[in-house]
């Protein structure tokens, strides 16, 4: 007995060591309460303070709202902690043509494991040192991005190392469900540079409108630039719009330079959507499209993906869209111009409807039933017949009348469902007369999709705005 109650007390003195161990340190743009950092209603005011206040694994830095970085080494915290913002996301603002916000680079350091979640990084511009202006990391650690937002960050334009927002090497960095928008470098990167023995996964991330600005026709990357002997893995992304500085198609939207004579892989893309990225013509002008370049080192795979060029390089290419140089005809480079794509800044995600002319793309069902190619699931489905159906239909809103108008020539039993961007059924009608009016005066403003559905699985969606 005696035994079983030492063991209990000593069971007890671990636990609350441990529970101690691991503390939530809050910051917010403005000190409250008692300023120590203990609650939100205490917060400390400052993020240096606070995040000198994180010592040991398991802590949390919780941030508030909006606040200002600063530029910080991590290079003393050799253990795993979170800095983590709230559900709908806070905001770390970086300071313009200074310093980057976050560094880890000291060869004698390990461990310094971070999970950076629900936070935005922005403003951290013209950065005049080399890697990105948010984040360099070239020790064997840890890291991870958990719906996380780079928007804005930039280089300078005489910093030719890359990385806009990231740079990564020999560390192990995973990157889910987050958005880079509008990040730029001159050039390895507009928004990432990822070298050496790097080992990279990114799933459900979107890249929108990052570029490269520099002119000269061997470098570029607008999103991603992988080199050395580095390992990237792309699942279920979309790349939409992003440009580089010139117009060779071999150095777009991702520059793949593996190590010479390699034979392991070096970058894999599943799942994923291309579209609209564009090189940059001599006279300033957006040109063809570029998705994926590459020289014959590693071994790099595109499959069950859409896009509009990659280069014939790419080793492994199965159940694609994409013109290959030197390879097939350019008409069978992915065509989605009634998909209608658009970027949904409160989604952080490109949106889209099933194509209305017969004979286009999709990225509806594109991996498999039910499963979109891309970061965003419409929640759509197509039959060979869609396009048919699709034709018969006229859909538009009334902002006076706040009536959406459904016009139709076809003669089966349709009923029509109207749904938010989030996936729920908002309106639902069954019979739908040819020229039907649906009252949407309870409906918010915001993008919405009308699905129509006919006899034998035939289906039709369209994007409209309420406003």
């Amino acid at each position: 007995m005696k035994k079983i109650t030492i063991f209990t007390f000593c069971l007890t003195l671990f636990l609350v060591g441990s529970m101690s161990a691991q503390k939530t340190v809050w910051v917010a743009a403005t000190a409250a309460g008692a300023a120590n950092g203990t609650s939100e209603a205490d917060a400390y005011g400052n993020f240096t303070t606070a995040l000198a206040d994180i010592t040991a694994a398991g802590d949390v830095l919780r941030v508030v709202g909006t606040v200002p970085s600063g530029s910080h080494s991590l290079n003393a915290k050799n253990f795993q902690f979170t800095i983590e913002g709230d559900v709908t996301g806070s905001t770390l603002t970086g300071t313009g043509g200074l310093t980057r916000m976050f560094t880890i680079n000291d060869p004698a350091a390990a461990g310094q494991d971070v999970t950076f979640r629900n936070i935005k990084f922005t403003g951290s511009t013209n950065f005049s040192g080399g890697g990105g202006a948010v984040l360099l990391s070239n020790q064997p650690v840890a890291i991870t991005f958990e719906n996380c937002r780079f928007e804005g960050n930039s280089l300078d334009s005489t910093v030719l190392t890359g990385g806009g927002a990231l740079s990564l090497s020999n560390s192990s960095v995973t990157i889910t469900d987050c958005l880079f928008k509008e990040n730029q470098a001159v050039r390895h990167g507009g928004a990432i540079f990822i070298s050496s023995t790097a080992n990279v996964t990114i799933t459900g991330t979107t890249f929108y409108k990052n570029t490269t600005t520099d002119t000269n026709g061997a470098f570029g990357a607008a999103a991603l630039y992988v080199n050395g002997a580095a390992v990237v893995t792309v699942d279920h992304c979309t790349f939409f719009q992003n440009n580089i500085g010139h117009n060779n198609q071999d150095y777009g939207t991702i520059r793949t330079e593996a190590t010479p004579n390699s034979t392991s892989p070096c970058t894999t893309i599943t799942n994923s959507l291309f579209y609209g990225n564009k090189v940059k013509n001599a006279d300033g002008t957006l040109g063809g499209p570029s998705d994926w370049g590459s020289p014959t080192h590693g071994i790099q795979t595109f499959s069950k993906s859409i896009g509009q060029w990659i280069s014939s390089n790419i080793d492994v290419r199965k159940d694609f869209i994409s013109f290959v140089k030197g390879g097939l005809d350019p008409l069978a480079a992915a065509n989605l111009a009634s998909s209608n794509l658009t970027y949904d800044d409160a989604l952080g995600k490109v949106t889209f409807n099933a194509p209305t002319v017969a004979g286009e793309n999709s990225p509806i069902g594109f991996v498999a039933d039910g499963d979109d190619a891309g970061a965003w699931q419409s929640g759509l489905t197509l039959s060979v017949k869609d396009n048919e159906f699709a034709a018969d239909f006229s859909v538009s809103y009334n902002a006076k009348t706040k009536n959406v108008r459904v016009l139709h020539s076809n003669n089966d039993s349709v009923s029509l469902e109207i749904y938010n961007l989030l996936g729920t059924k908002v309106i639902s009608r069954k019979n739908a007369s040819k020229d039907e009016n649906i009252s949407a005066s309870a409906l918010q403003s915001g993008v919405y999709i009308l699905v129509a559905k006919g006899s034998g699985n035939k289906t039709f969606a369209k994007k409209f705005v309420i406003n």
